[in-house]
């Protein structure tokens, strides 16, 4: 494990942060070395524009994460109660997760449980409490020095939201353009299931792109676009750092039933980006675009769009290297983010999210899977996105539905509450979980997963080369396909990833690169280290086995 020092946390990452944009500006002169990925490039120093490239994110489900007031929901208080746990803002101590940021799923009223379908966007769901329990996080969550955004649901609203209410109450409603109405029903069919899109109701037919219940706001209505603007200057007015902009490939629909990508949409994330940056210039805006690196690159823009995308296509790839054994989709990645992307930095990676299968389920309760698969996510490029209960191996429940994947965070073996809520009962049904599965005893064990999590989190805080760092694939003088070698490097240092996918063990190899090594954290090496002109020896891996290697070209 790594030593905690005072270049933890948040001293370290505040002189990290000038460091690594120092350091890049070197890295961006120089061409790579024999096997570096066919560049665009390392990003650019002006590219590097944000506090969030030197960030660990949280994804946390308020309803899920803790409860103070005993109802058996979670709330605003209860995540502000364990704030220490994320972050205690204090490097001299040992005992949080060492996270930088919090995404924050709705948190505004809302019918549903998940709060996708919003009636007030300036209001906090009574359930998690009120403005002022948000303001008190934010202040509380900043003292830290850790940042937070809101999940922000632009594409569409709530059918009960008073808009919609007076939109569907008559054609002469001065909200009737604010949602898509039309006389007839066009036989548009939505692209990844083919159900119907458009939905008939007193006055006419409107176009609700995910259900009945979530009517698609009119973008293309300047009135709307003002409006939606304004809600987003009331919350970073109140301290909130961005927004995860919920759907964002769907935001303006083309007349001839075009619903996802539309011109139109990146026309308004341009002018949402210019409008904010005028009075935020650091606000954060992350798109949720779930497709390939190829659809999710225009939204980018040049630096006039987003400030980053979700890397589904790595999600999709660490489990697939770990279900068929192989590094092949993991490679092909970081050479299609390259051809794709003029900032690799645009693509934030993640392993799995509220909408997924834990990835703990999707590995079949494989400890070794689930700790490999977060090395990787802490060596890859891009800004890394935690999901809440990962860190502890949860599993959620059993079956597809998304309150399986969304279930309470267990804080530790108590029944039935486990540490959760005092209720007798949770809003969810108390999922079976593999002993051991919760934040009391993973914090008490030094070889758990949750101490692996804090200290690979340290670990990249502590390397310029893997918050910022260019990205190479040396050559491997094995052809064993389970096997990956990547380097992350700024001026004269690198840190070299390799790791091995398969349950097998692998035998001796050798990478190719320059440096003298030195170990920083690894896992199932079988033989030492040893670098020599040129490459880096290994003895071998064990399956799953991984290993950090600091190279000094010095």
């Amino acid at each position: 494990m790594i030593a905690r020092s005072w270049l933890g946390k948040l001293g370290l990452r505040r002189l990290v942060g000038v460091l690594c944009l120092i350091a890049m500006a070197g890295a961006c002169t120089r061409g790579g070395p024999a096997g570096a990925i066919p560049p665009k490039g390392p990003a650019k120093l002006d590219q590097l524009r944000g506090w969030w490239h030197h960030d660990v994110f949280y994804e946390a489900f308020v309803r899920s994460f803790a409860d103070s007031n005993g109802d058996g929901v979670g709330d605003l208080a209860g995540l502000t109660a364990h704030l220490d746990y994320l972050n205690d803002g204090d490097p001299r101590t040992g005992n949080d997760l060492g996270v930088d940021s919090i995404w924050l799923m709705p948190v505004y009223p809302s019918p549903s449980y998940h709060g996708y379908d919003v009636t007030d966007y300036r209001n906090i769901n009574p359930q998690y409490g009120s403005l002022y329990d948000l303001d008190h996080l934010l202040a509380e969550a900043h003292r830290r020095g850790m940042h937070v955004i809101l999940d922000f649901v632009l594409n569409h609203t709530s059918d009960q939201h008073p808009w919609f209410l007076s939109s569907r109450g008559s054609r002469k409603s001065p909200y009737r353009d604010y949602y898509v109405w039309k006389d007839a029903a066009p036989d548009w069919k939505r692209p990844w299931d083919g159900a119907a899109v458009w939905h008939s109701d007193l006055f006419g037919s409107y176009y609700g792109l995910f259900a009945n219940t979530m009517p698609d706001l009119n973008l293309a209505n300047h009135k709307v676009e003002a409006e939606m603007l304004d809600i987003m200057r009331f919350w970073l007015k109140r301290g909130v750092d961005g927004f995860r902009v919920d759907a964002a490939r769907y935001l303006i629909e083309g007349p001839d039933g075009t619903m996802a990508d539309y011109p139109e949409t990146f026309a308004l994330v341009r002018r949402i980006r210019a409008a904010l940056a005028k009075e935020y210039p650091g606000a954060l805006l992350v798109a949720e675009a779930w497709a390939g690196m190829r659809e999710i690159a225009p939204y980018y823009d040049g630096g006039q769009g987003f400030d980053m995308a979700f890397s589904f296509d790595f999600s999709t790839a660490i489990q697939a290297a770990l279900e068929q054994g192989t590094a092949g989709r993991l490679k092909g990645i970081l050479l299609t983010t390259s051809e794709f992307l003029d900032d690799p930095t645009f693509a934030a990676p993640f392993v799995s999210n509220h909408d997924m299968v834990r990835s703990m389920r999707s590995f079949e309760g494989n400890w070794a899977k689930a700790r490999l698969a977060f090395a990787t996510l802490m060596a890859w490029p891009g800004t890394p996105f935690v999901y809440y209960g990962e860190e502890i191996g949860m599993q959620g429940g059993p079956s597809e539905k998304d309150e399986d994947k969304r279930t309470p965070l267990r804080w530790d073996r108590q029944a039935p509450g486990y540490g959760f809520t005092r209720a007798g009962k949770m809003w969810s049904r108390a999922t079976e979980e593999a002993f051991g599965v919760d934040v009391e005893t993973q914090q008490a064990d030094p070889g758990s997963l949750w101490h692996l999590y804090q200290s690979l989190i340290a670990l990249r805080h502590s390397r310029p080369a893997l918050m910022a760092g260019r990205s190479d694939l040396p050559t491997i003088d094995d052809s064993d396909p389970a096997l990956l070698a990547m380097t992350r490097s700024v001026r004269d240092q690198a840190v070299l990833f390799v790791a091995n996918y398969s349950a097998r063990a692998t035998g001796p190899f050798s990478v190719s690169t320059l440096g003298k090594a030195q170990l920083l954290e690894g896992e199932g090496l079988t033989g030492d280290v040893v670098s020599h002109s040129g490459a880096v020896d290994f003895g071998g891996l064990t399956g799953y086995g991984y290993a950090f290697v600091l190279m000094d070209k010095r």
